[in-house]
């Protein structure tokens, strides 16, 4: 299970200078490239941070940085370049086996994703369904966050994202069995600590000291305590990998370091109506 924030957060211009030279701004640092080879590491390198790029003229260049909306459909087009791309990777993958790949956004992805998702012949994008896992198990998925200070494609008012998981368990059968997968995760909890921010988005510190803030969901929170399902799959805050319990429910966030080129996952094993194990990966 892929659980969200799956499009990239910034498309970075290549601007060719010459015949043979070209310059990126990446992260606040002039990258240059002065051949086909070069080209290809900055290239590369903007993608291994999860961003996009794309090469452009100087003059093509100011046409962007002057048109927003030409900039923000550029930006959608590498958006869903990637995810097809991505998407055909992972049916290659697994199409010679019978192990099930879901996919599922997350509160940052963009709505024109989930056509892609939803007709893949080998993925499954899990967003407001319950699913039937193993005879025993359902799944149950929701690609929502509560809202943020950026106004995200999928961000809810928490008594709206409380409905849509309130109406999804009308339709599970045994929540005693339920695997619950939110992308945002439970508030006041081990894994929904984020930096704390001010007004205009700077962090709040304390003696040199960032302060940490628990923003996960109060609507992810209630309908665990209601429901007591039978473990809790989360994402949405990087900074937060751990596990955590409400009640009988365990909850896990294996949390994100993309940037840095790791991967970080979980593995669950569960039995029945028991979680037997788990274990925070990286790779």
């Amino acid at each position: 299970i892929i659980g969200g924030d799956i499009t990239g957060k910034m498309l970075v211009p290549i601007i060719k200078v010459g015949d043979e030279s070209y310059e990126a701004m990446v992260l606040g640092n002039v990258k240059r490239a002065r051949s086909q080879k070069e080209l290809l590491n900055v290239s590369n390198d903007i993608e291994s941070l999860g961003f996009y790029y794309e090469i452009v003229t100087k003059s093509e260049y100011e046409e962007l940085s002057s048109n927003h909306d030409l900039l923000n459909q550029l930006f959608k087009e590498k958006m869903l370049e990637r995810i097809k791309k991505w998407v055909a990777l992972g049916e290659d993958f697994i199409k010679n086996y019978k192990i099930p790949l879901y996919i599922m956004p997350g509160n940052d992805d963009i709505f024109e994703i989930d056509d892609i998702l939803e007709h893949s012949e080998y993925i499954k994008n899990p967003n407001e369904k319950v699913i039937q896992i193993t005879n025993d198990h359902e799944m149950m998925a929701s690609a929502y966050s509560n809202i943020t200070p950026w106004k995200c494609p999928r961000d809810l008012e928490e008594e709206k994202l409380q409905a849509i998981l309130e109406r999804m368990m009308n339709n599970v059968k045994d929540v005693n069995k339920l695997v619950f997968i939110s992308h945002v995760p439970p508030y006041n909890t081990n894994i929904d600590l984020a930096p704390a921010l001010t007004h205009d988005l700077k962090y709040v510190t304390k003696g040199g000291t960032v302060m940490m803030t628990h923003v996960g969901s109060s609507a992810v929170r209630r309908v665990i305590e209601k429901y007591q399902p039978l473990v809790g799959l989360h994402g949405h805050i990087h900074e937060s990998r751990g596990f955590d319990k409400i009640g009988r429910t365990m909850v896990l966030n294996p949390g994100s370091e993309y940037g840095e080129g790791i991967l970080h996952a979980v593995l669950v094993t569960i039995e029945e109506d028991k979680v037997k194990g788990y274990m925070l990966i990286s790779g």
